[in-house]
């Protein structure tokens, strides 16, 4: 029998599982190690409606077992580690892991490898608890992430004055699922252009702003969250806004902003904003080189549209040039960002939203079919296993 390839896998969300996935069931080869800060998967994209309200969605909905999911594999193709990566050493084509202990101890383990997949994806600053409330939005090293999302919804059960700072997808949404869990006027939500949901098409932007003003949310446009500040003898937070106006808030919520999760990476490897630098074939780019050994995907890769419905194809790209190369095959997959139609499905509320697919226009019963009844959460499983 061929001895296996060792491929390590940087991340457990959705990238990092389409990867894992797609590549075991390419070649029986193929030995990966998945390392991950949590050994649960967590479908944050119902973050908006379980954060807001509690009693919608039990965490069964959203948090799932990562080891439990490849249990239909060999013995042997696949590991869970419980750690995260502090450096990635091409000299020895090994990573050192930082793992999980049950003391104040740090652990550090090296895990050698023929290929690599950086699947890390990218934070938030609510996530991180640098701007506004802490929120987890998305997962955190080494966090307890059932006990994050029990903080955060009793944050937000008892503030009864809350201000969103963004008005892209993420901040329309939590302001529409807060504006109903609050009641009328209660809800403010700022946005430094003229419209909300900027990349989207005119006739969704004019709607988003509808609903949202149907829902009693007042909508300051033109505007900017300059400076949010926590008074602890208060418990509110004073919010500065570009228009000069202060704002005494029991919450301020930043949805905006993106941090690449990039710190064990080489920084030639890296554009000047922090993303990895890819090729159309997924392959890391150092110094102007593709390298062979090492691909990226989703998040944390410089391609624009960070988006969900990008990852399938990114995982099955990178899935099958590693497979093509541990065969032997030919010719490599390519991707482009620009062959995938745009799009953007943004519910407001429980029962309505509004969103587009290309140049076509959901109507608002689409888009709570296909995403407002439960934010995705029916897709939890299939990500979970690479079937998206």
């Amino acid at each position: 029998m061929s001895k296996p390839v060792s491929v390590i896998v940087i991340g457990g969300s959705h990238a990092g599982l389409a990867v894992s996935h797609k590549l075991l069931r390419q070649t029986p080869r193929a030995a990966i190690t998945l390392i991950n800060p949590s050994d649960e998967y967590y479908s944050n994209i119902a973050a908006p409606r379980f954060l807001v309200k509690p009693e919608s969605l039990p965490p069964s909905k959203y948090l799932y077992s990562i080891p439990d999911a490849f249990r239909e594999y060999p013995e042997g193709s696949f590991i869970s580690v419980k750690g995260l990566v502090t450096k990635i050493d091409y000299s020895t084509k090994s990573v050192k892991v930082a793992l999980s202990t049950t003391t104040s101890a740090t652990m550090i383990s090296s895990f050698g490898f023929d290929y690599l997949v950086i699947a890390s994806g990218s934070s938030t600053p609510a996530t991180l608890g640098t701007a506004g409330v802490k929120l987890p939005f998305k997962a955190t090293d080494f966090e307890d992430t059932r006990k994050a999302i029990q903080e955060a919804q009793i944050k937000l059960s008892t503030a009864k004055t809350i201000l969103v700072g963004g008005a892209g997808p993420l901040g329309v949404e939590i302001a529409g699922e807060l504006a109903e869990a609050r009641g009328p006027q209660q809800v403010t939500l700022v946005s430094k252009t003229s419209v909300l949901l900027e990349r989207a098409t005119e006739t969704v932007q004019r709607t988003a702003l509808s609903l949202l003003e149907r829902k009693n949310v007042v909508v300051l446009r033109n505007t900017s969250v300059e400076d949010a500040t926590y008074e602890a003898s208060t418990q509110t937070w004073k919010v500065k806004l570009s228009s000069g106006q202060t704002y005494i808030v029991d919450a301020y919520i930043a949805t905006t902003g993106t941090v690449p999760n990039n710190d064990f990476i080489p920084k030639n490897c890296l554009n000047e904003q922090g993303w990895v630098n890819v090729d159309n074939q997924l392959r890391v780019v150092q110094d102007g080189a593709s390298r062979n050994d090492t691909y990226a995907v989703g998040d944390i890769t410089c391609l624009p549209y960070r988006l969900l419905s990008r990852v399938s194809l990114q995982g099955q790209t990178v899935a099958s040039n590693i497979a093509a190369a541990i065969e032997r095959r030919s010719p490599l997959m390519t991707y482009s960002a620009k062959a995938q139609k745009r799009m953007m499905v943004v519910p407001v509320g429980q029962s309505t939203g509004t969103g587009h697919i290309g140049r076509w226009t959901l109507f608002g019963c689409l888009v709570w079919w296909f995403k407002g009844k439960d934010f995705l959460t029916y897709e939890a499983p299939k990500f979970l296993r690479g079937q998206m």
